[in-house]
């Protein structure tokens, strides 16, 4: 039973194969290049980022133009920034001086011209005067790897540019030079101005797919095969068929997954480079279980975000939050789709542009040129779901709390309802205070709106008391004058009835007094009545005797 820790990973993981190692899954694309280079001697090889155009030309073309007979100089890159006193050297071209400069590490150190030396030549001067070995061939290939470089490294010197490629044609017109230039797609139009001077113009061009399914089997069983462990058929299909998922938005605008026709070689390293690491020592063959349990593509390819998006962090001194929030809201949709960035001057979309250029030689994401300008996208769409679940997981563990919420308030649409309050607030202010550096503007958004939502609710609440107190004062007004109004009726009415009681009273009295002096006008009467009988008595008493002295 073979020991898996006893001997080296057959998978390369995230870089590019390099001389000596196999590249399988390549073999027709290998010989079709190899072939048209010989007859065509100018070819121009692009495809799309991430292809594997570097494997391509390391593992299988170079080891074949030497099997040919051919002698290979050393692999040209245009990248090389010159020190700035010779940027103000006449003839200089940073272009020129970067290609010297890349045939020159090839040398031995003692044999190398020095810098003030080569930024004075052009390319066709140093090729002149560069000696070869007894043993080269008279046959030389060129090879310009990433030649997207020469647009990209200054967009502004279109002069230096044009005399690079003037340069660059004249060495070429010798035919005993072969040359070929490996560029991205996306940028293979932006060429055309500088075409002119090239022989044959790049009239000969290959591109270079991204692995189809067979080609993927054989990149995913071969080399596990050479180690001695086999794969298990179920377990390839498995593996090629979750690599190449893709989505799809419908008519309806739900999204729908679906396999596509390709799969990305750098995700297929990537993925197979983990589960190697995480086999059982023991294990005679790769099956669908162990795919399952330890190398699932989700957790491979998140795995492998999170420690780019590391290492870039830490080169670049942007915040791995920084980073991740660009992936989360720049480059996916809210349908959970690949969404675009437009290329800015220094940063696009937020973030620094260096920190990007990280991020596409790490093959997260890719550059592609519409309408002259420059836009930013996932790498493949199977890295939506991974890099969603990691940042999830590392929002989750690195984040205070005032964070997390603002990220839940932003991605709801930032509601009122989500926002901090009372002791919460309180604290989420404390912590902001003593963690400025580590606010997004989110966050700051999000503190800005709950402590302005919580002023305002005060308010409210203050007005809503002053209210209420002014209802209650006007109740205890209106009660009190009430009280004052029913004291002032029941005094007027109790003086009425006071005032109806002494009328009363004084009837009474009246009464009483007319009872009594009609009482003592009848014993008036009747006294009168007696003294008038008296008196007619007494009359009659007189009148007789009145009467009988008359007589």
């Amino acid at each position: 039973m073979p020991d898996i820790d006893s001997r080296p990973n057959p998978y390369v993981g995230p870089r590019a194969f390099t001389s000596g190692e196999k590249l399988y899954g390549r073999d027709r694309e290998l010989r079709e290049l190899l072939d048209l280079l010989i007859a065509e001697r100018i070819v121009l090889l692009y495809s799309p980022s991430g292809a594997g155009k570097s494997s391509l030309i390391q593992a299988g073309l170079i080891p074949g133009l030497l099997e040919e007979g051919f002698y290979v100089m050393p692999l040209v890159r245009l990248n090389y920034e010159p020190p700035a006193d010779m940027q103000q050297k006449g003839r200089f071209n940073r272009y020129t001086f970067s290609a010297i400069q890349s045939l020159e590490e090839a040398l031995p150190e003692k044999q190398r011209l020095p810098g003030e030396i080569i930024s004075e030549m052009t390319l066709a001067e140093y090729l002149a005067q560069r000696t070869k070995g007894e043993d080269e061939p008279d046959t030389e290939v060129f090879i310009f790897d990433q030649f997207e470089e020469v647009l990209t490294v200054d967009v502004t010197d279109h002069e230096a540019k044009s005399n690079f490629f003037s340069q660059l044609g004249t060495a070429l017109r010798d035919r005993k030079r072969w040359a070929l230039f490996s560029i991205r797609e996306d940028y293979v139009g932006a060429l055309t101005p500088y075409l002119r001077p090239i022989p044959t113009r790049f009239s000969n061009s290959f591109r270079l797919e991204l692995l189809g399914k067979e080609s993927a089997r054989q990149a995913i069983q071969q080399p596990a095969k050479k180690a001695g462990v086999g794969f298990q058929d179920e377990a390839v299909s498995k593996l090629v068929d979750d690599l190449r998922r893709i989505r799809i938005q419908r008519p309806d605008g739900t999204i729908e997954e679906q396999l596509g026709l390709y799969v990305e070689p750098v995700q297929l390293q990537v993925v197979c480079f983990r589960l190697w690491e995480n086999l059982p020592p023991d294990a005679g063959q790769i099956t669908q279980a162990h795919i399952e349990s330890i190398g699932s593509v989700d957790t491979a390819l998140a795995d492998y975000y999170a420690d780019r998006v590391t290492i870039i962090a830490e080169e670049t001194g942007v915040s791995e939050r920084s980073i991740r929030d660009w992936f989360e809201h720049q480059l996916i949709t809210e349908q959970g789709l690949r969404g675009q960035v437009l290329r800015g001057p220094e940063r696009s979309g937020g973030l620094d542009n260096q920190a990007i250029r990280l991020l596409g030689n790490a093959h997260l994401i890719r550059a592609e040129q519409r309408g002259g300008a420059t836009w930013f996208e996932l790498a493949h769409d199977r890295l939506i779901e991974p890099v969603q679940q990691n940042n999830a997981v590392w929002l989750e563990t690195n984040l205070s709390l005032l964070q997390r919420q603002a990220v839940l308030w932003a991605s709801q649409g930032r509601p009122d309802a989500l926002l901090m309050k009372d002791q919460a607030l309180e604290e989420a202010q404390h912590w902001a205070s003593d963690h400025s550096a580590e606010m997004s503007p989110v966050d700051v958004d999000f503190l800005e709106d709950s402590q302005t939502e919580m002023e305002r609710q005060h308010a409210e609440e203050r007005a809503r008391e002053a209210k209420r107190l002014r209802r209650w004062n006007r109740l205890i007004s209106g009660v009190g004058a009430l009280a004052i109004a029913l004291a002032i009726t029941a005094s007027f009415f109790g003086w009425e009835a006071y005032k109806a009681g002494l009328v009363a009273g004084e009837e009474r009295t009246i009464a009483v007094s007319a009872k009594e002096t009609a009482q003592a006008n009848e014993v008036r009467a009747v006294a009168a009545e007696a003294d008038a009988l008296a008196a007619e008595g007494i009359a009659k008493a007189f009148n007789l005797d009145y009467y009988k002295a008359e007589n």
